[in-house]
């Protein structure tokens, strides 16, 4: 059963006054005057609906996007409110811009608040000058006022994030080759399982996959396949049905496949279970595909089938995203292509940041003593950490886990902030990040009860989130 870290929620009033706020923490020196433009003229606001226009065409102007469709798809999001744009003004004119997207992620059984930082745009002329620091530390501020507990973003900049207290976080997956290789590899697959699901739905019809195009009345089983498949994952964000309708109105993919066990018509229940996979394509990529763990054939169907679509539009290669345990690499890997796990996707990397790491760390207490109890550790035992001239230690025994401020401990691990909150995502090799210098231990210990306790996660954040109209 997952649980939500509690939000702050703000108040319509406080929302109304941001900007105010803003301004107030600039003109005060909360916002560092080193992170501030170095002229006499800036002003930070929160943005209004009247300010929609000019920030689409000075967006236009810089990146030539988004497009009309893409920006209002912006402004319909559900939970988008005109001040999660910071703006940068001389008197009327914008000339710096970032906006905040608010989620929720998935962490294993919790869900995070969370925030994006999108769209972190300057004039040519007005670079260099602080800008941009100034809106990422109002966005910090207004990010942990809206209750977020973690920051994510992309970028093809990390050294300007890094210096701001954001770190490296999960790495890409997905997998690209040939369309008529992935098709040759899967009818080899198929002929070397004579008695498999593919025999057996031959010989029985009412059983037979069927692919076909999705249906808006099918929505609820999108929704279903999806929760089911995502809820012990670390990285997916939490699609509530009013996220989802908007995510397909947004129109962000070309194509949604099903895969429906039976007849191609199908009764309209409340969770139409006939429905067993989904698919959604765009350009040659496969950005999402999802299978009920009852019928995981279906994913070589639902390829086969976007594979055949590439063949006819002549895209090529096929790129397919995917958890980094999916079957489904294997078969683009036999068929001569290439599973990509690196930590840059199109020149750039996902960062977060997280703004309350010891907090965050008592939430994980519970996910941390289960991996204590799972593991060959041996209860009762402790660990302590020490994050620069922090020091914490970590008690657990067969029913709780403690955190306990100001001591260390024997065995305990030395870090600084970034390793700290990567140690917590689950983003760190314990033993190769002592290796590269980022933890040190006491103990060897330490080393073993670190590994067992902080393991590396498979992150995977679906691409179809990401998708622009």
């Amino acid at each position: 059963m997952s649980s939500t870290l509690p939000s702050k929620k703000t108040t319509h009033k406080a929302k109304s006054n941001r900007a105010r706020a803003v301004a107030n923490r600039v003109a005060s020196g909360t916002i560092q005057k080193s992170q501030q433009p170095r002229h006499d003229w800036p002003t930070i606001e929160c943005g209004a609906a009247g300010d929609h226009p000019s920030v689409q065409a000075f967006l236009t102007s810089l990146f030539h996007r988004p497009s009309s469709a893409e920006f209002q798809a912006q402004v319909d999001e559900p939970q988008y409110e005109p001040s999660d744009r910071l703006l940068l003004k001389r008197g009327s004119r914008l000339v710096a811009h970032l906006r905040i997207s608010k989620r929720e992620m998935r962490f294993g059984d919790l869900v995070l608040p969370t925030a994006e930082i999108r769209d972190v745009a300057t004039l040519p002329e007005f670079r260099r000058q602080g800008c941009a620091s100034a809106l990422l530390q109002a966005a910090d501020q207004q990010m942990c006022d809206d209750g977020a507990v973690l920051g994510v973003l992309n970028t093809s900049e990390p050294h300007f994030y890094a210096k701001r207290g954001w770190v490296v976080f999960g790495n890409q997956s997905y997998s690209e080759a040939g369309a008529r290789d992935v098709l040759s590899q899967l009818s080899a697959l198929r002929e070397s399982r004579p008695t498999t699901f593919f025999t057996k739905v031959s010989q029985q019809p009412d059983t037979q996959l069927n692919i076909r195009l999705w249906r808006h009345v099918e929505e609820a089983a999108l929704i279903r396949l999806y929760a089911e498949n995502t809820g012990h994952l670390f990285g997916p964000l939490e699609r509530s049905p009013a996220y989802w309708r908007w995510l397909i109105s947004r129109r962000g993919y070309d194509r949604i496949y099903v895969a429906i066990k039976g007849p191609d018509k199908l009764p309209l229940d409340d969770k139409l279970t006939a429905i067993v996979g989904y698919a959604a394509t765009k350009g040659g990529r496969i950005a999402e595909l999802v299978t009920t763990p009852d019928y995981p054939e279906a994913a070589e169907h639902l390829l086969a089938r976007a594979c055949s679509e590439a063949i006819e539009l002549d895209e090529h290669p096929v790129r397919f995203d995917a958890p980094p345990n999916h079957p489904l690499h294997q078969v683009f890997v036999d068929a001569g292509g290439q599973h990509h796990t690196g930590l840059i996707d199109q020149g750039e990397v996902q960062m977060a940041k997280l703004f309350d790491p010891m907090s965050f760390l008592n939430h994980l207490c519970p996910q941390i003593h289960a991996r204590a109890k799972a593991s060959s550790l041996d209860l009762p035992t402790e660990l302590g950490i020490q994050v620069d001239d922090q020091r914490y230690r970590i008690v657990f025994n067969q029913r709780r886990i403690t955190v306990v401020p100001g001591r260390l401990g024997r065995s305990y691990l030395t870090c600084g902030n970034g390793p700290f909150a990567q140690l917590l995502l689950g983003h760190l090799n314990v033993e190769e990040a002592i290796k590269a210098g980022k933890l040190e231990a006491s103990t060897r210990i330490a080393v073993e009860t670190a590994n067992s306790l902080f393991p590396k996660l498979e992150h995977w954040f679906p691409s179809l989130d990401n998708f622009t109209a």
